[in-house]
């Protein structure tokens, strides 16, 4: 197969490097893919894959007409690329933005080609619900071009079942729908060594710490207020809170941590993907917090699985699919927005009781293997492919 993938914020080293997995493993395959991009990413050598971007320029810092703007420039030059693709059997587009989908939908249509779309937030549900978007003609128009999304894809991916019953009740067919949520890269985690001499000698203020950890971005839907707030509640020499990533609200999260004099809370810039998993698996707890709105419980955010893949117990500060798999499990918690004492007493509770923390670590990393490997879900992307391109084949015989 020959597919075209588009991904706006396609990363190689750095965040959520889904597109990269999957686009190696088919290439792995034998299949050739070309990904369009915004980003100036570049393919490794020897991934056996070809990027290509239309350069737009995008910052999380970025004002509403900004980012429009920057939605737009990708749109229209990514539809330029994709059509000058030759032979392409599937195009496949990932939001978000919504607008992803435009491009995958008018190229496919223009070229005849299928079109496989991955829904990785729910647009335009969440900046209307969180009052974002509050403009009626605006939201009349994103509902619209959704629904012509939805219904004129010939496959949609989901990363959540929360995800899945949200289109199901916009009127999606089950049959056209597959959870296929974001990966655990056990093979990159486990070649990952966090040596406790080096990494405290590379980073002294993590000395004798029980590290609690949050890598990504930091805006206002992560909530990341909830941590300075649990920092402030419960001061404890012991515990360590650090914050690692990019994103509108770090400044003011900066200032709060200053203003406070919250030593036990560090807030570090991004770095490469292998240097966060270096801390994440020298951690003793990963942290996961959202904006208390129930929509953003459906997320499948890259960090989860990271932590999964570490082997690292889990607190949510949020409830829904996530905490029910983990308590099922005993691989972390979940608890209510606002519970910060429930939320702390977890955190002691694994500081304290290492035989607990392991435990709690050693389930984590069983989901990693057995339910969320990068390999495991890359395959069953391919068999959808597969499945796609081969009724394409059967409708085409009919006729």
């Amino acid at each position: 197969m020959k597919i075209t993938y588009i991904h706006q914020y396609f990363s190689v080293h750095s965040g959520g490097t889904r597109s990269y997995e999957f686009a190696k493993h088919l290439s792995e395959k034998g299949h050739e893919v070309t990904i369009v991009t915004g980003t100036d990413a570049e393919a490794d050598h020897g991934c056996g894959f070809t990027v290509k971007s239309t350069k737009t320029k995008y910052k999380n810092s970025f004002s509403f007409v900004q980012r429009i703007m920057a939605f737009l420039h990708f749109m229209l030059k990514s539809i330029w690329i994709g059509l000058r693709e030759k032979d392409s059997d599937i195009v496949f587009a990932t939001s978000t933005p919504l607008t992803v989908g435009v491009t995958g939908l008018f190229i496919a249509k223009v070229k005849r080609q299928k079109f496989v779309f991955e829904v990785r937030d729910v647009w335009p549900d969440i900046p209307i619900q969180l009052g974002f978007i509050k403009s009626k003609p605006v939201i009349l128009l994103l509902k619209r071009l959704e629904h012509v999304i939805y219904k004129h894809a010939d496959f949609i991916i989901v990363l959540s079942t929360g995800m899945k019953e949200n289109l199901l009740g916009k009127g999606v067919p089950e049959e056209k729908l597959k959870v296929i949520t974001n990966l655990a890269n056990n093979q990159l985690t486990d070649r990952i060594v966090a040596d406790r001499k080096e990494m405290e000698a590379k980073y002294p203020e993590l000395t004798g710490k029980f590290l609690c950890i949050h890598p990504g971005t930091m805006g206002f839907v992560n909530g990341l207020d909830f941590i300075l707030e649990l920092a402030l509640r419960f001061p404890d020499p012991d515990i360590l809170y650090v914050l690692i990533g990019e994103g509108k609200e770090k400044e003011k999260l900066k200032s709060v941590k200053e203003t406070l004099h919250l030593d036990n809370v560090l807030i570090w810039d991004n770095m490469p993907k292998e240097d966060v998993l270096k801390l994440v698996k020298y951690s003793g707890l990963g942290i996961m917090t959202v904006t208390g709105f129930k929509i953003l419980e459906d997320n499948s955010a890259n960090k989860f699985f990271d932590f999964l893949a570490a082997g690292k117990p889990i607190l949510l500060n949020y409830e829904g699919w996530q905490k029910r798999l983990l308590e099922q499990h005993g691989a972390g918690k979940g608890f209510p927005y606002g519970s910060y004492e429930e939320s702390f007493q977890f955190i002691k509770v694994m500081q304290s009781n290492e035989t607990m923390q392991k435990k709690y670590g050693e389930r984590a990393k069983q989901l990693a293997v057995h339910s969320f490997d990068s390999k495991k879900l890359a395959n069953e992307l391919l068999g959808v492919f597969e499945d796609v391109v081969k009724e394409g084949l059967v409708n085409e015989e009919a006729v």
